[in-house]
């Protein structure tokens, strides 16, 4: 059953599965970060293997920061068009990590249902 404009009375499961997905992927980002900072933190008594942590901390400090708040803000944007399809780049992100692969080619396969799209006003 669908209200006016083809919006769902009911919340499709695979907006649960995202909301779980991206709340992952901030924890590990999150982790990622740390790890920046430890690598920061923690010095080697080789000179280049210290110039290599240093600039592989700070990419990992700011990716991992950057990245966390991306997918941390994902589950509370409202329901619009455009934040469906900034929760597929979402997705797409995810596909690019073998790890990430069993969970993000089934949540593409069912963020593209038009269950999915009607949630947030797509039509």
């Amino acid at each position: 059953m669908t209200l006016e404009y083809g919006v769902p009375e009911s919340r499709p499961g695979v907006i649960t599965w995202f909301t779980a997905y991206c709340v992952l992927m901030a924890l590990m980002y999150g982790l990622l970060a740390v790890l920046g900072i430890v690598m920061l933190v923690v010095s080697s008594t080789n000179q280049s293997d210290r110039i290599v942590a240093l600039v592989q901390g700070v990419l990992f400090v700011g990716l991992g920061i950057a990245l966390a708040g991306v997918f941390g803000a994902a589950p509370f944007l409202p329901r619009r068009p455009w934040v469906w399809v900034y929760d597929l780049i979402l997705i797409c992100l995810g596909l690019t990590g073998v790890c990430c692969l069993p969970a993000t080619i089934p949540l593409l396969v069912y963020w593209l249902k038009p269950e999915a799209k009607g949630w947030f006003g797509r039509v």
